[in-house]
């Protein structure tokens, strides 16, 4: 039987207690700095709740059976537009609360189209917003007179396309139009003369984020990487149409947040993973004098409107996500949220960044977590792989992975070719026809896990969700006696069907990412795990969403119909009011003790 005892650093805890931890997040502003809206899962799902500054207190606005999105303040009175989609479909619905009467108008009424919201017009009366009304694949930008509800397209050329806001004079509005998502455009939009503008004409790929405007709307900051590897920061001059660079970095510059009189620019940048903000002059890009801020993940950089306060949301591997301020008058830092917490820190397990080389010499980032040893046996290994495939697995906190090691497991969480963090010219690694090398990595860590000798290197498991699970599948089937298990949420078992299957308005940037229906047939074929199923081996347990418009939910059923003809022992589990991932708390109540269980069974036994 497999042990079950639990280890003395969680004495008492069962997966429960971890599962249940809360967070905060997705904080907004209201016009005069005395309240604060945040989402918060409490209920399980993500709901919207205010925080008012003056009484220290917080209150439940919503309570629906799918999570709330996101919220936004008006800039002008106490009204918010929040997004909600049902069963998680992602085609998100605007709604108007208002928190004066907690009166909730519908924005938008059909639920078969996904609406993008971007933000307020700085005077209170618009907003705007992308949809794929027209034909369910190109998105079009529209801007909204909240009051009449009357509505005018502004941008319908075509593509995946997000609007980023208003411009603070109202003219203008910038579009950004994603080929893939290593690859954008801009288009600056006249709104009152109709004229539309390409501001980034470029060879190769290019990133571009969302503007940051300076408030006499002369031109805006903006992240990006054109002509260089790693992103930094340039300023966009409307007038001359001339972008320069303001900051270049050994590490990219992830978020930048304006002060709202231009004056202050606060950058969050990645470093090896790991979080920093760094406090600017905006004219010259000086570094101003600021506490240095902790360790760990941080995101939501943003100005209260009087510029005293900078707001920002706060994790790492041993606190769960809340939100912070920093004051510019007393260089304080306070935490304004209190989510939910069932654990000791000090129990937690903090990772080693380690770095291993690959079959071409590449050095690979991957952060290693290890349990409190309390015997000599060797450790299982969990091998958990990120989505995306441009994501990236950092030093966060996360509930599960605590599970693990308080299990006995160790788990590494690897960035492998293709992660983003580290410059387009490694997020290309695995491009199209590279993708194996990807999975190859997966190899060599195997290779430098053996090396440990705290490692069972027979009992090593994958596990992942989306791309992840893809890279899941494909360890089982390409490097059959590798792993010992598998653990595949949401993944790609076929990668021309997933691409044929996939909504309409993904498909063109994931072909990008993945190969061409049209003309790379022949490594989508040899690169689709499915293809290869005769060759897995070990054991598997898939989880899927019934409403996923990402990965479909027959990419689950082909693999497993496949394995059980063959007699593999594979077990699936699908849960009929998700989308992509496992959103509801009750769902992964269900779904991860099963994990745990199937992992005991096959790590442990």
């Amino acid at each position: 039987m497999p042990n079950t005892i639990p280890l003395p650093r969680h004495a008492g805890k069962e997966m429960k207690d971890f599962l249940e931890t809360r967070s905060s997040h997705g904080y907004s502003l209201n016009y005069d700095d005395t309240m604060m809206s945040f989402l918060n899962n409490d209920t399980g799902v993500s709901q919207l709740y205010i925080y008012s500054f003056g009484a220290s207190t917080k209150k439940q606005l919503t309570s629906y059976d799918d999570a709330i999105s996101f919220g936004e303040f008006s800039p002008t009175e106490n009204k918010l537009i929040f997004g909600m989609a049902q069963g998680g479909n992602e085609n998100t619905q605007l709604y108007l609360f208002d928190l004066i009467t907690h009166a909730v108008s519908p924005i938008t009424a059909n639920k078969e189209v996904q609406y993008k919201f971007s933000g307020w017009s700085y005077d209170g009366t618009s907003i705007m917003y992308a949809h794929n009304e027209r034909n369910g694949t190109d998105f079009d930008v529209v801007v909204m007179n909240v009051e009449t509800r009357e509505v005018r397209t502004i941008f319908d050329q075509g593509g995946f396309c997000n609007p980023a806001g208003f411009s603070p004079n109202g003219r203008y509005a910038v579009i950004i139009k994603s080929y893939a998502s290593y690859n954008r455009d801009l288009y600056l939009v006249d709104i009152s003369e109709g004229i539309t503008t390409l501001l980034t004409p470029h060879d190769g790929n290019a990133k571009y984020s969302m503007p940051h405007w300076l408030p006499d709307s002369s031109g805006f900051f903006v992240r990006t990487d054109e002509n260089q590897d790693i992103v930094g920061v340039a300023f966009h001059d409307i007038k001359t149409s001339e972008r320069t660079y303001r900051l270049n970095s050994k590490w990219e510059c992830e978020e930048l947040s304006l002060s709202y009189d231009g004056k202050k620019i606060a950058l969050v940048m990645n470093e090896d993973g790991y979080g920093t903000i760094e406090i600017r002059n905006a004219t010259d890009f000086q570094t101003l004098p600021h506490l240095e801020f902790p360790k760990g993940i941080i995101h939501g950089a943003q100005w209260s409107h009087d510029g005293k306060k900078l707001m920002f949301e706060f994790n790492n591997a041993k606190h769960n996500n809340d939100i912070y301020s920093w004051s510019m008058e007393t260089n304080e830092i306070t935490r304004i949220t209190h989510s939910l917490c069932a654990l000791n820190p000090d129990d937690l397990i903090e990772p080693e960044l380690i770095h291993f080389s690959s079959f071409d010499g590449l050095e690979i980032p991957a952060f290693l977590y290890l349990p409190v040893a309390t015997d000599d046996k060797k450790i299982p290994v969990i091998v958990n792989i990120h989505g995306g495939p441009e994501g990236q697995d950092r030093p966060s906190f996360n509930s599960l992975t605590q599970f693990f090691l308080h299990r006995g497991y160790a788990v590494v969480r690897p960035n492998v070719r293709g992660s983003s963090g580290y410059g387009e010219k490694y997020m290309a690694l695995d491009d199209r026809e590279k993708r194996m090398d990807s999975v190859k990595d997966l190899e060599y860590l195997h290779k430098y896990l053996s090396s440990r000798p705290e490692v069972d290197d027979k009992k090593i498991a994958l596990m992942g969700a989306s791309y992840g699970g893809y890279m899941v599948l494909a360890g089982l089937a390409f490097q059959p006696d590798l792993w010992a298990a598998g653990i595949d949420i949401v993944g790609i078992s076929h990668l021309g069907n997933f691409l044929r299957n996939t909504s309409s308005y993904r498909r063109a940037m994931r072909e990008a990412e993945y190969g061409y229906l049209a003309t790379d047939e022949t490594f989508l074929e040899a690169f689709s795990p499915l293809n290869s199923v005769n060759k897995i081996k070990a054991p598997l347990i898939v989880i899927h969403g019934a409403n996923d418009p990402r990965v479909p939910l027959s990419e689950a059923e082909q693999i497993v119909a496949s394995l059980k003809a063959r007699d593999i022992d594979v077990q699936f589990l699908v849960y009929e009011d998700e989308g992509h991932g496992l959103a509801k708390l009750k769902n992964r109540l269900d779904a991860y003790p099963k994990v745990a269980e199937f992992l005991d069974e096959h790590l442990k036994g």
